[in-house]
């Protein structure tokens, strides 16, 4: 299965051990690449809306009319059960796509493209540590998957 992850900015220091730990463990499940693209640019220039439409227009590029899933705050709610059978069924169509919106949000345009949604959380993360955690939920789903003890 091959999984590729789209995300505004790159990543910060801090969370380097974490994004490494997860993409070493999921490489025994899939391929997995995480694909960094353009921030929006400078708030103190730019309109969020502005922004939000560059982020979206790079990562709509990006993908190249690929099928995708949005990780959005309204998004559907699902346990890390229901997640791994989601998983499962992407499983069996090759390759998933996942969308991170940027740090000031999601544009409507990747919201209306999106094949849907998905919530981490009622809680807002940053987008930064949205992407560790869908990393540790893929790995999460994958060990239910293959029932295998999941324990870190």
């Amino acid at each position: 299965m091959k999984i590729e992850i789209y995300i505004p900015g790159k990543l910060s220091r801090h969370l380097l051990g974490a994004y490494d730990f997860y993409l070493d463990k999921i490489k025994r499940f899939a391929k997995i690449r995480v694909n960094f693209t353009k921030l929006g640019g400078d708030l103190n220039r730019i309109s969020k809306e502005v922004i939000l439409k560059k982020e979206a227009e790079e990562i709509l590029r990006k993908l190249n009319g690929k099928e995708f899933y949005l990780i959005d705050l309204h998004g559907k709610k699902l346990d890390s059960y229901e997640f791994s059978m989601f998983l499962e069924n992407q499983k069996l169509k090759g390759e998933l796509n996942i969308v991170i919106g940027g740090p000031l949000g999601i544009d409507k345009t990747l919201i209306d493209k999106s094949k849907d949604r998905i919530s981490l959380s009622k809680l807002t993360f940053t987008h930064e540590l949205a992407l560790i955690l869908v990393l540790e939920q893929i790995f999460r789903g994958f060990k239910i998957i293959n029932n295998e003890k999941y324990h870190y």
